[in-house]
């Protein structure tokens, strides 16, 4: 009995511990080409602290706290500057729509984080706020 205990134990274990993921950390010049532009693009005053690499993604932490994600080709999945506004050369990738929405609605707020998701963006505002966008910059729905 304790023998089929052991073997049910280990067999839902083993999908757990195969599926964790292994961070470690990576030189910047060991991010895709791609994710380097971006960084050196709109990023080019802040100093870069870490960057690290998992099995699906990249990630690149600044010293101001800011952090950018890119998926396994190098392609930014997500800005997020915490406190501070994110970048406008980066918010000209997106549908202009989605900051004339937040700065209509919200004049005296910054947009200080924005995720790519497969069906828009997802917005963070310097207020609490989410506000999502579909892929052509419609607003769709508001979170507090």
């Amino acid at each position: 009995m304790k023998r089929i205990i052991t073997i049910l134990a280990l067999l839902v274990c083993l999908p757990l511990l195969s599926s964790a993921d292994n961070d470690y950390v990576i030189p910047f010049e060991q991010l895709p080409q791609v994710s380097q532009t971006f960084v050196q693009t709109h990023f080019s005053g802040v100093n870069v602290s870490f960057t690290m690499r998992d099995s699906h993604s990249f990630e690149v932490r600044f010293e101001d706290g800011s952090e950018v994600e890119f998926d396994k080709k190098g392609n930014w999945k997500e800005v997020d500057c915490k406190r501070q506004a994110v970048p406008a050369s980066v918010l000209s990738l997106v549908p202009a729509e989605i900051q004339t929405y937040a700065s209509a609605t919200f004049p005296q707020v910054t947009i200080t984080k924005i995720n790519q998701k497969h069906w828009g963006y997802e917005v963070e505002l310097s207020n609490g706020f989410d506000l999502e966008f579909n892929k052509k910059g419609k607003f769709l729905r508001m979170d507090d």
